[in-house]
């Protein structure tokens, strides 16, 4: 018997878009990023994702997934951020901010890791830089945000590098003047967008 989730009703014939892919595979990272998925899972269904033809592909591979985010009341069992002890002003590898169907914010007084992995799906993420503490010249934003926004606050004497691509979307990312600081941000921005302003943009 079919499964009642899949099939032409709901529209499980119809060939998966780089929209649907770029939609699970922010689930996966986001999975694996806070210990639902083993190394060996994720690559196993990061593979089923590329090679998925039907939307009906897909199913499977992020069905049990999507029932942990499946209701607001549910979101905080996903911590907005990999929380790990460590004195003031110590180099953390990564941090993760997530915001599905809610948002996110990172402001105030935080040490700033080598990576920022943020996952933005119908919600947003709101990164502010200003009073960061730095623990390193450089930091790379990985940004995705698929029906929803990622903004980015940054202060004077910071470059920003744009590497980020659209799909149906947008990105406003502000080039400032070389420094010794600099952030380079990436990502996708698919019917959603990326906004990073300096402190003398609105």
């Amino acid at each position: 018997m079919e499964p009642s989730d899949v099939g032409p009703k709901y529209g499980g014939h119809l060939p998966v878009t780089e929209v649907d892919r770029a939609e699970a595979m922010t689930l996966l990272d986001a999975a694996k990023t806070h210990g639902y998925l083993s190394t060996d899972e994720y690559e196993h269904r990061a593979l089923a994702v590329r090679s998925a033809a039907n939307r009906d592909d897909l199913r499977p591979v992020t069905r049990d997934l999507a029932n942990v985010t499946q209701s607001p009341a549910t979101y905080s069992q996903i911590p907005t951020s990999y929380p790990v002890a460590r004195p003031s002003g110590v180099a953390q590898e990564s941090l993760v901010k997530v915001g599905f169907f809610s948002g996110a914010t990172l402001a105030g007084k935080w040490d700033t890791p080598s990576q920022v992995h943020c996952y933005a799906a119908f919600g947003g993420v709101d990164i502010d830089f200003t009073d960061a503490v730095w623990t390193s010249d450089e930091v790379v934003i990985d940004a995705y945000a698929v029906f929803g926004g990622v903004n980015v606050k940054v202060p004077a004497g910071v470059e920003v590098i744009d590497r980020t691509f659209a799909i149906f979307g947008g990105t406003s990312v502000k080039r400032t003047t070389p420094g010794t600081r600099r952030i380079i941000i990436k990502g996708l921005a698919a019917f959603g967008g990326i906004d990073v302003k300096g402190p003398d943009t609105t």
